[in-house]
């Protein structure tokens, strides 16, 4: 059994946000819905819930893998996948959902970089397809249609596994921390289409102090449905955000986080199935599974 700790956390900060603390709370309602047992999904690294093809959650798995986008749901189930032939997965570190040519469509962040070496990095994005329930069986469907984008940070490589793209289009990056504390970058939707190499603008630093000793180093974000939040997730906790107009971003409750640690072999990705519920997947870690969690993080 987990014992949740109650007492605040204070975390040392610097910058604009220096003294900003986050008060440790338990997530609600939570409950494991799933392993992910399939031998190809050990390598979890991102989650997008879909909202075409209810109950499902379009996955992607890390660097040296197919570039394929994989449909499962929340009992860890592999459904489908489509093959992205002709991208690469140099180091795919997030999926997403977002609008673009008047229609939904999956974005894909190959943004990995442990040795933070990469001049340039690159997103991927393709429509959303309707999965019929015939479909919904181990098939493979191949796809040439889909746009990339390559781009740059000004100040030089960081290695980002978080993003999220607003209502507008624009894509939202933000650093796992390594280096530089944990940043927020934009790229408008305008940059699509544009040739050449594209340049990400810094917009934000966050209130998390990252500790790779701890597992402190942020993995994933959603936006939720309305596109007022983003809940933000290291290894270790979950931290809620206000989305302001401009992209940037306000802690919520106290600022309050939720509690997370030694949940999942590894926890990656992260998703809102609706307003309320989040739905949390894991790499398999040392262990022989990945997870599928559902829960509440709710602060006030």
């Amino acid at each position: 059994m987990r014992h949740w700790v109650g007492a605040a956390l204070l975390l040392t900060l610097s910058g604009p946000w220096q003294g900003v603390g986050w008060q440790l709370v338990a997530p609600r309602n939570l409950r494991q819905t799933g392993t992910i047992t399939e031998p190809r999904l050990a390598e979890t690294s991102g989650a997008a819930a879909s909202r075409r093809n209810p109950g499902i959650i379009w996955i992607i798995e890390d660097s040296g893998n197919p570039p394929d986008v994989i449909a499962t749901d929340t009992l860890g189930r592999y459904r489908a996948e489509i093959a992205l032939d002709g991208a690469t997965n140099v180091d795919w570190e997030e999926v997403a959902l977002g609008p673009c040519h008047a229609t939904s469509c999956i974005y894909i962040a190959d943004t990995g970089d442990n040795s933070e070496g990469r001049p340039d990095v690159q997103l991927y994005r393709l429509e959303e397809p309707t999965l019929l329930p015939s479909n919904l069986a181990f098939v493979r469907s191949g796809t040439s249609t889909f746009e990339k984008l390559r781009f740059r940070y000004p100040d030089g490589p960081h290695d980002v596994e978080a993003m999220a793209v607003t209502g507008n289009g624009d894509v939202l990056l933000v650093t796992k921390g390594r280096s530089h504390g944990v940043l927020e970058f934009r790229i408008p939707a305008s940059a699509w289409g544009s040739p050449g190499v594209a340049t990400a603008e810094r917009i934000d630093s966050l209130p998390i102090s990252a500790s790779a000793g701890s597992g402190q180093l942020i993995t994933g974000m959603a936006l939720s449905p309305d596109g007022q939040r983003v809940m933000v997730r290291s290894y270790r906790e979950i931290f809620p955000f206000a989305l302001r107009a401009n992209g940037t971003m306000r802690p919520l409750g106290k600022p309050s986080s939720c509690d997370i640690l030694g949940l999942e072999p590894q926890g990656e990705g992260i998703a809102y199935l609706d307003s309320r519920w989040l739905v949390l997947t894991s790499e398999r870690g040392l262990f022989k599974a990945g997870t599928v969690f559902v829960l509440e993080c709710a602060v006030e």
